[in-house]
């Protein structure tokens, strides 16, 4: 037992060693583990070492920095992560996720150590002394071509590897060095370029660290930069590389975070007593406050023994006002195009979206039909993720909108906002009429109106009867007059 605790008290002094020459991150403390020498396997977030490796202190302080500098320096975040696992599919050019995520690791842990290894004399010896403990299990041409590249570009002694065509490209790659962020992504394509031909071995095996895996929110961490950047299959990629799960709800809810729509009420103002001053014959009556004053004298003279409250007013959070419950109406049909970047879809898709979330956290109840020949319901709920089930849909038929399904969620919550997106060729409108005119009677109908160019004005006119219609000639106002919309009803 109290060998244990012998060897818990060193590991905790190497690792306070080590947060020191960080400025104390704030970072889970590691635990001992009683698997095999070599082996740093991560529970819940947290390093795990073996009493062996206790033995070499320089070592295992290098190693704690090395893993310290992953958290503050490279990837540090999800996003920079993602950046990464992008650049690194792209050099490989194939979907090969688990050697995407091993280019990714051994990029990082260049860079880290690089950038210890410049810092200073003592730094320099821990990262040898860390790489070279690496260097006694390497297992592949690939391991063998980044040893002898660092062997090379730190001008140090790790094993005595034999140079390879593949470590001379990487010498070119790293020549501008590592502390220029900007260059990341360039160099670690360029890196699984060099590095793809080569099977992996035991480097880069472990999943790639960052703030957000390290604070166990990985899943949930909005990853905005690239989602608004990449195709659907692209993005769900990327976070495979990462190890997360991602789908079409989440590419367009990591877009919506972007977006802003302002809740903005109004405050109301409130007095309260700051203290007391002499009532005089000049104030008003009710301003005597006479508990006070008798408690001071027990005779009450005009301006020497009156006392009065003074009252100062200040703004106050505002008041809660009622919250409109939300019903969406989506229009999935052929011609909005479907699921990719710039289409009908997409942009109508992602204004449901954000208004969908905006209005949740308002405390509004959501309800959301996505049609199309047929259509998809969800009634009236507080699960948001059930509504954008129905919302990422895409039916890819016939523009039928149903106006006797919208009637009678309407009718469950009369007074509803009602946001209608769709194009203009809805088919069966006349047979729908009466339906939509009653629904829009009992709630606020807003109709958001694709593509002017191919009205038909008749029609239009009689959508202008229903509440407000937006004709939009161009899918990219939609976004913003949502935003407007939400922003009316909500703020």
């Amino acid at each position: 037992m109290s060998g244990s605790r012998s060897s818990e008290d060193e590991m905790l002094r190497i690792w306070e060693a080590a947060r020191s020459e960080w400025h104390y991150p704030q970072l889970p403390r590691p635990v001992i583990s009683s698997e095999s020498s070599g082996v740093f396997p991560f529970d819940n977030y947290r390093i795990s070492i073996t009493e062996y490796d206790l033995q070499d202190s320089l070592y295992m302080e290098s190693l704690f920095e090395h893993i310290i500098l992953h958290y503050i320096f490279c990837p540090r975040s999800l996003e920079v992560a993602g950046e990464l696992a992008l650049a690194a599919l792209r050099g490989i050019k194939r979907n090969d996720v688990k050697l995407a995520r091993t280019i990714v690791n051994i990029f990082s842990d260049i860079v880290v150590d690089s950038f210890r290894l410049e810092r200073s004399e003592s730094d320099e010896l821990k990262v040898v002394r860390l790489w070279r403990r690496i260097a006694e299990g390497v297992e592949s041409d690939l391991d063998v071509a980044v040893i002898s590249f660092l062997e090379s570009y730190w001008s140090v002694d790790l094993c005595g590897a034999t140079e390879t065509p593949e470590s001379r490209l990487l010498l070119q790659v790293f020549s501008p060095g590592v502390r220029d962020r900007s260059l990341w992504k360039r160099q670690c394509q360029q890196m699984a370029m060099v590095l793809s031909p080569l099977s992996p071995g035991s480097l880069g095996r472990d999943e790639i660290r960052s703030l957000e895996i390290l604070r166990g929110n990985a899943r949930s961490a909005p990853l905005s930069g690239l989602a608004s950047e990449l195709e659907p299959v692209e993005y769900m990629r990327c976070l495979e590389v990462l190890g997360i799960r991602g789908d079409l709800k989440r590419w367009y809810r990591d877009q919506g975070y972007r977006i802003e729509i302002a809740a903005s009420r109004s405050s109301r103002s409130d007095t309260y007593p700051t203290g007391t001053s002499r009532w005089r014959f000049d104030d008003s009556p009710s301003d005597l406050d006479v508990n006070y004053s008798l408690s001071m004298s027990p005779r009450l003279v005009p301006g020497v023994t009156t006392y009065r409250r003074d009252q100062e007013s200040c703004s106050m959070a505002p008041g809660r006002s009622e919250v409109p419950d939300l019903l969406v109406v989506l229009d999935s049909s052929r011609s909005m195009d479907g699921h990719r970047r710039g289409s009908r879809t997409f942009y109508a898709t992602l204004a449901a979206f954000k208004a969908a979330q905006f209005a949740y956290e308002q405390g509004a109840e959501l309800a959301a039909i996505n049609f199309s020949e047929s259509f998809l319901v969800q009634p009236w709920c507080r699960d948001l993720d059930a509504v954008e089930d129905v919302l990422v849909e895409y039916l890819c038929g016939r523009t039928n909108i149903p106006g006797s399904r919208m009637l009678e969620l309407v009718k469950e919550r009369r007074g509803c906002l009602i946001l209608c997106i769709t194009d203009t060729g809805i088919q069966n409108l006349y047979t729908q009429w009466d339906y939509l005119k009653e629904a829009a009677s009992l709630g606020r109908f807003v109709l958001f109106c694709i593509d002017e160019k191919g009205k038909d004005r008749y029609v239009l006119e009689a959508l202008g009867s229903l509440g407000r219609v937006y004709h939009i000639n161009t899918p990219e106002d939609l976004i913003s007059l949502v935003v407007e919309t939400a922003e009316d009803a909500y703020g």
